[in-house]
C-alpha cells in the first residue's frame, strides 16, 4: 500500500518537474523559432543568437566547462527539483525519517550547492580568463640599461622569476602569465603618411560614389602603406599620386536594393579621388548595408556562421595597375569566438576575400592563414589588436590592476581624439605592416607616453600574433601629444602668422610616430591637409614644415618679393610707355583683376588659412 502511495506521489510530480526543467530550453527554441521564420530567418538573425546562446552557456559547445550562467540555471533547476521531492514525500504520506527522501534530499543540496560554487568560480574569474588568454602572446619589452626599471613596468618585474632567456627573460609569478624581455627599443623608422585620417575620410566621402543610394561604408577607411595608389600590392602608377606611396581606400557600400559600387582610392595628396567599380565579368549584387537578398552580411553569416567581424576589419582595395580599370577586391580579416575555460574569446581566424563574377554573385573565399606579402593591407583583426592591448592590465595579477592601476591604456590627447592608435605603418627595415599604438598610463591623467604597441598587420594563422608593449625608459626625453601638438602649433605661427586649433573640429588633426623619436602632425584646412610638420619628441632635431599645395608662405604671412626688371644695356634707350596711373597694390592685397590664376588660387588658400585659425576650436563629438 505503501509504494503504491509513492509511485502515485511521483507520477503526480512528474508533469510539474519536467516542466520546470524544461521552460527554458523550450523559451529559448520558441525565440530562436520566432528570429528564424517570422523575421526573415537570415544568416545575421541566426548567427548572432547561437553565438549569443555559445558565449553565455555553452563555450565548449556542451556541459562541460559550461559558463556561470548554466550553472546557475542548474541550480535553480536543482531547487525546484528539491521543492518536489518534499512534495511527493508529503504525498506519500512519508517523512524524511525514511531512506528515500533523505537520500534524494541530500543529493539535490550537494548538487545545487556544487553548480553555486561553479558558477561563483566562473564569474569570479571571468574577465581574469581573458587576461590569461592574450597574456600568452604578449611581450613587454624593457629596454636594457639606463637608471633602473621603468615605474610604468614596476608592479610585473618585482614579481618575477628567471624566464627561458630566448622568449622572456623574467617571467611573472602572479596567476596570469607575463613575459618581460629586456633589450633596448628597436629604432622605430617607419614610412610616413602624408594625410590624416580625417582629411582621407572627408575627401572620401564628399568625392566618390557615382549613384543614388551609394556611401562610404562606416569605418571601412584604410591605410594601405607603400602600395602605389590603385592598392595593388607591388605598387604602381594608378590614377595619379607616386610609385610605392601609400594611399587610402574605402568601400562604396551600397543600401537597401542598391547593391555595392566598389572602391575608392585616395593617394593623399591630390584633390582627385579615383574608383574602381565592379561591373562585366566582376560585377556584384551584394551590399553590406543592403536589405533582404541584397544583404551581404546575411550571405556570409549564412556561409561563414562561425566567423565574426567588426566595421574596422573591413577594407577593399583595387587589383589592377591602373584604379580605372582594375578590379576592386574587398577583404574582411575576420575573428573566431573560442572555448576558453568557462567563457568565449575572440581570436583572429584568416580572412575573407571576396570579389565580382559575371552572374553578380560575390565570389567569397576563406583563407585561414596569410603570409605577407600575400595581400596590401592589413588582415590580422584591428579589433583583436585592441583586445590585446586593453588585457595587458592583467599581467601583474588581479591585485596589481585593481590596487595599484597597472595597465597602459590609448592617449585621449585632443589632437588624437578620432584616431588614437592602431595605426597600419610599414617598417623601412623589414617591410612588414605593423598596427603602432603610443600608449599612456591605464588609470592616470597623465598624457606622457611611455609605452608602444607593436603587432604584424600583414600575417595571420596559427593564434594569435605576439603583441610587443615597448616600454619607454624613465630618463628617455618624454613625450606628451598635447605638448608635441603645442610646438607644432607654434612652430606653424612663427613661419606663417597662422594661428592653428587642435583637436576634432581644429586644423591641427592629428600625430603619429614614424621614425626614432620623430611624429608627424597633420594640419587639414576645409577637410583637406594642407601641410604637415614633422618634430623630434626631444626637440633636438629642426622642425620640418612641408605644404602639399607649393611652398610655404613665408614669415610674416607676405607673399613671394616679386622679381625686379633687368637693367637695360648701356646705350640702349628704354622703352617709353604711356603715362598710366599709380600701380596698385602688389600682391594678395592688390586689385584680383591683375592678378593671374595661379596668384588668385594662392591668394584664397592663404585667406582661408587665416580664416580656419582664427575659428574656435570645436569640442570634441561624444562616441
Amino acid at each position: 500500500m505503501a509504494n503504491a502511495r509513492v509511485r502515485q506521489a511521483v507520477r503526480s510530480t512528474m508533469p510539474g518537474l519536467v516542466a520546470w526543467w524544461l521552460w527554458m530550453p523550450l523559451l529559448a527554441a520558441l525565440v530562436w523559432a520566432v528570429k528564424h521564420f517570422l523575421f526573415g530567418g537570415f544568416g545575421q538573425q541566426d548567427q548572432s543568437y547561437l553565438l549569443l546562446i555559445e558565449r553565455q552557456f555553452f563555450p565548449h559547445g556542451g556541459p562541460w566547462d559550461a559558463a556561470p550562467l548554466f550553472w546557475f540555471w542548474l541550480a535553480v533547476g536543482l531547487v525546484g527539483t528539491a521543492v518536489a521531492v518534499w512534495f511527493a514525500t508529503d504525498e506519500a504520506g512519508s517523512d524524511f525519517t525514511e531512506w528515500w527522501p533523505r537520500l534524494a534530499m541530500a543529493v539535490v543540496v550537494l548538487a545545487v550547492i556544487g553548480s553555486l560554487v561553479r558558477a561563483g568560480t566562473g564569474l569570479w574569474d571571468n574577465d581574469k580568463d581573458a587576461g590569461r588568454f592574450y597574456a600568452r602572446s604578449t611581450v613587454l619589452d624593457v629596454p636594457a640599461g639606463g637608471a633602473a626599471t621603468p615605474r610604468s613596468v614596476l608592479p610585473v618585474t618585482e614579481h618575477s622569476r628567471p624566464g627561458d632567456g630566448t622568449r622572456c627573460d623574467l617571467v611573472g609569478t602572479s596567476d596570469v602569465p607575463a613575459c618581460v624581455k629586456t633589450a633596448p627599443m628597436p629604432d622605430f623608422d617607419f614610412e610616413a603618411r602624408t594625410a590624416s585620417y580625417a582629411a582621407a575620410n572627408k575627401a572620401l566621402t564628399d568625392s566618390a560614389g557615382l549613384t543614388s543610394g551609394i556611401h562610404l561604408l562606416d569605418h571601412s577607411l584604410h591605410y594601405l602603406p607603400g602600395t602605389g595608389t590603385g592598392g595593388q600590392a607591388g605598387g604602381g602608377q594608378a590614377g595619379g599620386g607616386q610609385v610605392g606611396g601609400g594611399v587610402w581606400t574605402a568601400v562604396l557600400d551600397g543600401s537597401g536594393e542598391q547593391p555595392m559600387e566598389g572602391v575608392a582610392v585616395w593617394d593623399g595628396t591630390t584633390n582627385s579621388v579615383a574608383s574602381c567599380a565592379f561591373h562585366g565579368d566582376h560585377a556584384f549584387g551584394r551590399a553590406f548595408g543592403g536589405t533582404g537578398a541584397v544583404s551581404l552580411r546575411n550571405l556570409l553569416a549564412e556561409r561563414f556562421p562561425d566567423l565574426v567581424y567588426s566595421g574596422q576589419d573591413i577594407w577593399g582595395y583595387c587589383d589592377g595597375p591602373d584604379v580605372r580599370t582594375a578590379r576592386p577586391v574587398i577583404v574582411i580579416s575576420v575573428a573566431r569566438e573560442q572555448g576558453w575555460k568557462q567563457r568565449t574569446v575572440t581570436a583572429p581566424a584568416g580572412v575573407l576575400v571576396i570579389k565580382g563574377s559575371a552572374d553578380g554573385r560575390p565570389d567569397l573565399a576563406y583563407r585561414a592563414t596569410v603570409d605577407p606579402g600575400d595581400l596590401p593591407g592589413a588582415v590580422y583583426p584591428a579589433s583583436v589588436v585592441r583586445s590585446q592591448i586593453h588585457e595587458v592590465q592583467w599581467l601583474g595579477g588581479r591585485g596589481v590592476k585593481d590596487d595599484r592601476g597597472f595597465g597602459y591604456d590609448h592617449t585621449s590627447s585632443a589632437a588624437n581624439a578620432t584616431n588614437p592608435g592602431e595605426f597600419l605603418l610599414r617598417s623601412k627595415a623589414d617591410g612588414h605592416l605593423y598596427y603602432v599604438t603610443p600608449l599612456v598610463p591605464r588609470d592616470s591623467s597623465s598624457q606622457l607616453v611611455v609605452a608602444f604597441a607593436v603587432l604584424q598587420a600583414d600575417r595571420v594563422g596559427g593564434g594569435l600574433n605576439d603583441l610587443h608593449v615597448y616600454v619607454r625608459a624613465d630618463d628617455a626625453p618624454s613625450v606628451n601629444l598635447d605638448v608635441l601638438a603645442s610646438r607644432m602649433v607654434s612652430y606653424m605661427a612663427q613661419q606663417t602668422s597662422i594661428t592653428i586649433s587642435v583637436g576634432q573640429g581644429g586644423a591641427l588633426q592629428e600625430i603619429i610616430p614614424f621614425g626614432r623619436d620623430m611624429w608627424r602632425g597633420f594640419v587639414d584646412f576645409n577637410g583637406q591637409t594642407q601641410d604637415y610638420i614633422d618634430l623630434s619628441g626631444d626637440a633636438t632635431v629642426t622642425p620640418n614644415l612641408v605644404s602639399l599645395k607649393g611652398q610655404i608662405t613665408p614669415p610674416g604671412g607676405q607673399p613671394q618679393p616679386q622679381p625686379q626688371p633687368q637693367p637695360q644695356p648701356s646705350g640702349t634707350p628704354a622703352p617709353t610707355a604711356p603715362a598710366s596711373p599709380a600701380a596698385p597694390a602688389a600682391g594678395c592685397g592688390g586689385d584680383p583683376a591683375q592678378l593671374t590664376d595661379r596668384q588668385l588660387a594662392d591668394c584664397i588658400a592663404e585667406w582661408s588659412r587665416t580664416l580656419q585659425g582664427r575659428l574656435p576650436a570645436q569640442p570634441p563629438a561624444g562616441g
